[in-house]
């Protein structure tokens, strides 16, 4: 985020030393990555996502698909991906990783998770 002129030196340095994780999120409006919340440490980021997760699907009515995004950092998506199936074994999850582009606003190993609807479950 520093080299990408989102943080600045002083803030990256505070950060670290604190370990704190923004976890962003998309900007419907502005169609822009924006911070959404800040946690120290990356259990707790990683807590907090799934957090949201289960606030934003419990009066979904139709089956979804997980998708574990990183950034270089496979390792810890596939363990969060394996933290997340035993948590949730009714959703197929799979694991990807971040284009350039996002990457690069995001920086090296940043973890996310995304959802969507399971068209393959889906009746029509």
């Amino acid at each position: 985020m520093v080299r990408g002129g989102r943080l600045s030196n002083a803030s990256a340095f505070i950060g670290s030393v604190l370990k704190i994780k923004p976890i962003l999120t998309f900007d419907d409006e502005s169609d822009k990555i924006v911070a959404f919340d800040k946690v120290r440490s990356t259990k707790r980021a990683l807590k907090r996502v799934e957090d949201l997760f289960e606030e934003n699907i419990k009066d979904r009515s139709y089956p979804l698909r997980l998708i574990v995004f990183h950034a270089n950092n496979e390792e810890m998506a596939m363990e969060w991906k394996a933290k997340l199936q035993e948590k949730y074994p009714d959703y197929p999850i799979d694991v990807s990783y971040f284009g350039p582009v996002i990457g690069t606003h995001l920086g090296e190993k940043a973890l996310a998770l995304g959802w969507m609807k399971d068209i393959e479950k889906l009746d029509f």
